[in-house]
């Protein structure tokens, strides 16, 4: 075999490698909408670059943001305008994985951000342990977006044992109330009212809205996953004090 021969063959081997070991997506990627906001997290097989393009419409996704290579996935949208439908895709800088919508929710009159976070955080005093509380509320009236539930169970019920999407989100409710009363470790970001829960002892995550809903409930595989959530640690007695 001439030595050109050999480097043909050489070449044309490593390009099979290379498409033998295309990045995949694993699952669904997963959009937390706020008001002017969205995170959008997604996971890969293997370590690759972090790539999301969005805009108003399908055919003209005139925006993008980048992050850093890995294989969990994480981008935050900013300065979104509420009750807008925005159309995205991700993937890495030379793939294109998935394409999706989602919808920002349109803002209402309310109380003030920290009020709503009390309110979802510190109920009232006589809210004593999480064992006085014999039932959580429905699901329709704990978790942020109900058309979400089931995806979420479906990739996040077994982290804890749970027999339905009812019985998920649930738990992630009293995950919230014992969150407030053993002052688990919180952050609140300030920027969409965001509050961010993590147990260190069982590794349990969880995300909500400033109204108390849950976003997203799960244990992460990243040991840092926590340390690198945005938001101001706060405790209950913080926000108590910072309401008017």
């Amino acid at each position: 075999m001439t030595p050109f021969i050999l480097r043909l063959v050489c070449l044309l081997a490593f390009a099979a490698g290379s498409l033998a070991h295309a990045v995949e997506l694993i699952g669904k990627p997963e959009v937390m909408p706020a008001a002017s906001s969205a995170v959008i997290q997604w996971r890969t097989d293997v370590d690759c670059g972090t790539r999301l393009q969005y805009g108003l419409s399908p055919t003209t996704l005139d925006r993008k943001t980048e992050g850093a290579v890995s294989s969990n996935h994480e981008v935050t949208l900013q300065g979104l305008t509420p009750g807008t439908t925005y159309y995205y895709s991700i993937g890495s800088a030379r793939t294109r994985l998935a394409g999706g919508s989602f919808i920002t929710p349109a803002e209402a009159t309310q109380p003030s951000l920290v009020r709503r976070v009390l309110d979802a955080i510190v109920p009232e005093k006589q809210a004593g342990t999480v064992a006085a509380k014999a039932k959580a509320p429905p699901a329709r009236e704990t978790w942020g977006n109900i058309t979400t539930l089931q995806d979420h169970f479906e990739r996040h019920g077994g982290d804890f044992g749970s027999k339905s999407a009812d019985d998920y989100a649930a738990e992630a409710w009293f995950f919230l109330q014992r969150a407030r009363s053993d002052s688990l470790p919180m952050k609140l970001d300030a920027t969409d009212g965001t509050l961010r829960v993590f147990d260190p002892k069982t590794g349990a995550f969880a995300a909500y809205t400033g109204s108390g809903r849950t976003k997203t409930f799960f244990k992460p595989d990243s040991p840092t996953y926590w340390q690198r959530q945005p938001g101001r640690a706060v405790k209950p007695s913080e926000l108590r004090f910072m309401t008017r």
